[in-house]
């Protein structure tokens, strides 16, 4: 029972728990375990198969919006080795139709499984007993005729040894097709907040100013007028087709169509599970397990400046390429010495090199071998070693050389196609305008990179458990372990990206190499105090602690305390407390630093709102004074420098739930459970300030230099454009998260016409708060989605309801899941900072509604003929979607078959 590790004669645990059967897998139709836990509204979706960016190719669960480095992820209640250096387990290793059932405890769970469990615990359990063979075969793909999935399962396995032993041998297969964002007009929209002439909010067609066509941006070019009599502002000039011009809003790029709306992805898995009776008390027992993916995801074509990875860039004007009259323009006014080079920023777009790709291949492996048994006083003991090691090697297309980029920009005087510094290879660049990068030049430039990944983790367990002996209300239960892991990784980027002189999907990426080692010993006991009494069924204690002993952040201690009383037959109520507690993983402690580009506003766009304290501040960060009155960043996402800290503490939460449970004696065959919760984390790991966002507000409510949240706003280039600021990991950040969950089980026969099964699981969330930051106002993202520090979908209410009718050979399922309404979350931010509400056309993403129809056909013992239709009604995403929570694909059909022999 996922929750304790004490035997109980009952299934119903103190910790809220919520089981997916192999029967609710099954008629979820899917190759990919992360979607059927993202149907539980106990999830908030993590990355899977529509994760393209953000996405690192894996599938990931995240219990109750806090993270999937705070969801610990269990096969047979042992650990699995991360998928990189954070720990956070791929769900794609674990084949769907080799799990038994899915256990899920919400909340701080260290005390009974370690680090990582702040969120809570998924434990899948694995069939480990088959005799016989099976084959099963599915295809899907949706009504477009695209985005189809393919999956291949074979089965085998013997009993041996006059019945001791047992042996499971696993084979599966599956291909997932790309689809990109072109496939459907909703995912291939690039549309923007603005205001129409009246001041109402509309949508308008938008993109990245980053184009394929160029742009030239200097601050002395700011006022002055382009040919066709426009004022160039801090967007600079624009190379249409008209010819060049000042940047309008409309000429941005459009980068959703070439994203992957889903991810293409091969998998190949094999798994053998043994077991075998030594003697009558004692068992061997042994799991192997390797899984091979190949994923590939693709993002826009690079965007290139030259003044964030060129220093001192200066345009040479004497590139034949250059518009005759666009040369005679920026001589003129930018050429104060005559000699030729002037000093502009060239920001382009290169298409041409198409877009940046990321082929990765994971190898895992995992083997576990153990002994357990039982004691002459009939408690059971299991002592076990676990090992997991995860190879990825990524291979990186649509990347850059950025000497080679630099030196094309400058020409030989003697032929001004060739380049100045002298090499054969080398041809001046044209970057002028659409399309206008021959092979040739792309050639010189180009490069592919390839950046490798080694974790391995090392786990040594052993336990006993049990009653310890029977006291007047029943038997007292208890559990005590000790178990010592050692957790390795190392990312090897490539050496062009160590040296800095590449770029493709990242820039100026440095190695991560350590890891850590952690000895630990647990104890926990159940205690029933009054049973049979009239008023009190039962009346039951439990507790737990967790010694924990770091090799780098020290000793620390986790807990539990809590129990049950029952008043009577059919009704418990239970509740617990629980301290977790969360050791630093790999990656923030000792990650090299490396770039990203989040999406942020810095305040110091000039516009109507903003302020003449804003304005000055401005200046002293480094705005130069000719642009401050039309400054605009260039583009929406900011270069950050991101990276580990050694010197990290723990995190803490503080969970304690409180709920019921209620099986009628007037209504046999139902259930109703019903939990609140209340989740507090302290000493959050982050980056600094929380993130770029959380940041420029701390900076913006508090203006002064010697702020420590200005301190990295000061990163500027010449033109006044944020970059490169650094934003290393700190203790720094708060979460909260409260609730109710609640489910309803019944099962009704029908007699001669068979039987109906119900369920119907549900959320409603209260509070779902991040504070970045002790300067910053908390974020309430309960109700909202996207934007202002809010991420994943997280509306108040949230369920998941079917109903099945089972009738002999024949069964029909119906499922409906519903995501309640939300709000974008930039009125979350302004919410909490007190500021104007934004003016925004579609706020609102209306509650959606998806329903999945499914059904199986026993034709005879041997075969079995099952299909189903996701997605009945084709419901479209709202305009506030993201693609891990709502379905991006639309209808889909898939066909099936089971054979046994």
């Amino acid at each position: 029972m996922t929750g304790s590790r004490i035997p109980r004669p009952d299934v119903v645990s103190n910790s809220p728990v919520s089981v997916v059967s192999s029967e609710e897998i099954a008629r979820s139709r899917t190759g990919e375990v992360e979607q059927v836990l993202n149907t539980l509204p106990q999830v908030v979706a993590g990355f899977g198969a529509q994760s393209n960016n953000p996405g690192n190719g894996t599938a990931t669960v995240d219990l109750r919006n806090l993270g999937a480095v705070r969801t610990l992820v269990l096969v047979n209640g042992r650990r699995v080795v991360g998928s990189g250096n954070d720990g956070v387990v791929d769900l794609n290793i674990i084949p769907p139709s080799l799990v038994s059932r899915v256990e899920v405890a919400t909340g701080g769970a260290s005390a009974v499984y370690g680090s990582d469990a702040m969120a809570g615990v998924v434990n899948f359990i694995m069939k480990d007993d088959f005799e016989g063979a099976e084959l099963g075969v599915q295809y899907g793909v949706t009504q477009h005729g695209d985005s189809a999935r393919v999956n291949v399962d074979f089965t085998v396995g013997t009993n041996f040894a006059d019945g001791r032993g047992n042996i499971v041998g696993y084979l599966n297969y599956f291909d997932r097709e790309q689809t990109t964002g072109a496939a459907r007009d909703y995912t291939s929209e690039y549309l923007v907040d603005a205001l129409d002439a009246n001041g109402n909010p509309i949508l308008v067609p938008g993109g990245n100013a980053v184009t394929p066509q160029g742009t030239l941006v200097a601050p002395g070019l700011v006022g002055l007028k382009d040919p066709f009599g426009a004022t160039i502002t801090g967007s600079g000039i624009f190379f249409a087709p008209e010819g060049w011009r000042a940047y309008q809003a409309s000429d941005g790029y459009n980068d959703r169509p070439v994203g992957n709306i889903q991810l293409p992805m091969e998998r190949f898995q094999a798994n053998t599970h043994f077991k075998y009776d030594l003697t009558d008390a004692v068992r061997a027992y042994g799991e192997v397990s390797f899984a091979r993916t190949a994923v590939n995801s693709t993002l826009g074509a690079l965007p290139m400046g030259s003044s964030g990875f060129i220093p001192g860039f200066q345009l040479d004007l004497r590139n034949p390429y250059l518009p005759g009259d666009l040369r005679n323009f920026l001589s003129t006014n930018l050429d104060q010495d005559g000699n030729g080079l002037v000093p502009v920023n060239i920001n382009r777009r290169i298409v041409e090199s198409g877009p940046r790709t990321n082929d990765q291949t994971r190898n895992f492996y995992r083997t576990v071998f153990g002994l357990e048994g039982t004691l002459a006083n009939g408690m059971s003991w299991d002592v076990f070693y676990n090992y997991g090691r995860n190879e990825l090697t990524e291979v990186q297309g649509g990347g850059l050389l950025i000497d080679n980029f630099a030196a094309m920009f400058l020409t030989n005087p003697n032929d001004p196609y060739k380049c100045a510094n002298g090499d054969p290879k080398c041809v001046t660049i044209n970057p002028f305008g659409l399309n206008s990068l021959t092979q040739e030049m792309r050639d010189y430039y180009g490069v592919t990179l390839t950046n490798r990944n080694e974790v391995e983790q090392k786990q040594f367990g052993a336990s006993i458990a049990g009653t310890l002996f029977t006291l007047p209300a029943g038997d007292l239960g208890i559990a005590v372990g000790i178990e010592r892991r050692e957790e390795n990784a190392q990312f090897n980027p490539d050496a062009l990206y160590i040296q800095g002189k590449a770029i493709s999907r990242s820039a100026g990426m440095q190695p991560t190499g350590g890891g850590y080692d952690v000895s630990e010993i647990y104890a926990e006991a159940y205690v029933p105090l009054i049973a049979d009494r009239r008023g009190i069924e039962m009346l039951a204690f439990e507790g737990g602690i967790r010694f924990s002993d770091y090799s780098t952040a020290g000793a620390v201690t986790s807990y539990k305390y809590g129990g049950e009383y029952s008043p009577m037959p059919g009704l418990k109520f239970r509740g617990l407390a629980q301290r977790a507690v969360r050791a630093p993983n790999v990656t923030e402690l000792y990650s090299g630093q490396t770039n990203t580009a989040p999406v942020a506003t810095d305040f110091c766009n000039a516009g109507p709102g903003r302020t003449a304290a804003e304005r000055a501040f401005c200046l002293q960060l480094g705005v130069p004074t000719q642009v401050i009155d039309v400054f605009q960043q260039e583009n929406t996402q900011i270069r950050i420098i991101t990276g580990g800290n050694p010197n990290l503490g723990v995190e803490t939460s503080d969970t304690w739930s409180l709920g019921l449970v209620y099986q009628p004696h007037f209504l046999n065959n139902a259930t109703l459970t019903l939990d609140y919760y209340d989740i507090q984390i302290q000493d959050a790991i982050a980056n600094f300030g929380g993130g770029l966002p959380t940041t420029i507000a701390a900076c913006q409510a508090d203006m002064r230099l010697d702020n420590p949240f200005c301190v990295p706003l000061r990163n500027r280039n010449p033109d006044g454009q944020l970059q490169d600021l650094p934003m290393l990991n700190q203790n720094i950040a708060d979460i909260a998260s409260k609730g109710v969950d609640f489910r309803v089980d019944y099962r009704h026969s029908l007699d001669s016409w068979g039987d109906l099964t119900y369920f119907i699981a549900g959320s409603y969330l209260l509070e779902n708060t991040i504070q970045g930051s002790p300067v910053v106002d908390p974020i309430d993202c309960a109700g909202y989605v996207a934007n202002g520090g809010c991420a994943s979908a997280n509306p108040e209410w949230r369920f998941t309801q079917r109903l099945t009718w089972e009738h002999g050979p024949a069964s029909v399922s119906l499922r409906h899941r519903y995501i309640g309404e939300v709000t974008d979350g930039r009125y979350a931010a302004a919410i909490a900072a007190g500021t104007a509400m934004p003016k925004l056309a579609k706020p609102v993403a209306p509650a959606t509604h998806y329903v999945d129809l499914s059904g199986d056909w026993e034709v005879n013992e041997r075969v079995t003929l099952y299909g189903g239709i996701d997605n009945l009604l084709d419901q479209e995403p709202p305009y506030l979607h993201e693609r891990q929570t709502y379905d991006v694909l639309g209808r889909r059909f898939n066909i099936g078959v089971r054979a046994r022999f």
